[in-house]
Parts: structure tokens; sequence; C-alpha cells
């Protein structure tokens, strides 16, 4: 892959982006900073691609009348709960702290992303999420929540 420096990225930006919108990956390196580690400059459709290749799964904990008077669906790869006195209810409750933790967790990435916590894994999946800009009937397909109902 082309390293490009990033004063010379900033003058040739609309040629890169072109071509990384066409497939083609830059990493931009600050040679000023030795000790900086590259950023790439890639096609979001790719990006979105690798997203999708991401599967929720998910589990009901709870139902009503067993310990609980709610139904509980639990999503194994983030660790986000949805709870609600029916399924329906459950999912709508999972699809709003899904929502609320991806911005949480995209607000402050130096947290999440650390190699001290266990949530690095959880980017892919939340990315996927913010990608579907809160439209609710895109989020519902986008994270399989078919599956979950049924």
């Amino acid at each position: 892959m082309p390293y490009v420096p990033v004063h010379e990225a900033k003058t040739r930006l609309t040629a890169l982006r072109r071509e990384a919108v066409a497939g083609k990956e830059f990493l931009l390196a600050d040679a000023k900073r030795k000790d900086d580690r590259p950023a790439s400059l890639v096609s979001t459709a790719l990006l979105d691609e690798l997203c999708e290749s991401k599967v929720f799964s998910y589990e009901w904990l709870d139902r009503p009348g067993e310990e609980s008077e709610d139904y509980s669906l639990y999503n194994r790869e983030t660790g986000v709960y949805g709870i609600g006195p029916t399924k329906a209810e459950a999912v709508e409750n999972f699809i709003e702290n899904i929502v609320d933790y991806a911005n949480v967790y995209f607000d402050d990435l130096p947290y999440y992303l650390s190699p001290i916590g266990d949530r690095h894994g959880h980017y892919w999946y939340l990315r996927r999420v913010l990608r579907c800009e809160g439209n609710r009937e895109i989020l519902y397909r986008a994270l399989g929540l078919d599956k979950a109902i049924s």
C-alpha cells in the first residue's frame, strides 16, 4: 500500500479521495512525528462491507413468568440488553440502548479502543449501528432483529 506524507495528501486530497472511492487504500504518514502510526484513507463502501459481515446474535434471557415480568433480549457481540413487557417492546428498547451505546462509544474512542479494556471488538458492530443514522427500519434489518423475535 502506498504511503503518502500528510503534507502531500493536503495538496492531492481530491485525487487521493477519487482513487480511494475506487478501492485503493492510502496510508497517510506524518513524517514530523516518528512514533506516529499511519492512518488509512479508504473507501467508506469497503468499510461498510466489512461491517455488514459482522453478524449480531441474540438470546432471550428472561421471559414473563420466569423470574421476571419482562422479556430481556441480550446481544452477545456488544453486551447490550433490551427489556420490555413484550418481545416487540424489548426489541425497541434494545434499539434505543444500542444507539445510545454507539454514540457514547464513538464520542470516547480512545477509552473504548484501549488495549486494556474488552470493548475493542465492539467497534465494527457499533459503526454499523451509526451508519443507519437512527433510522429504525434500517436498524431493524441491519441488526437482524427479525430473527430475534421469531
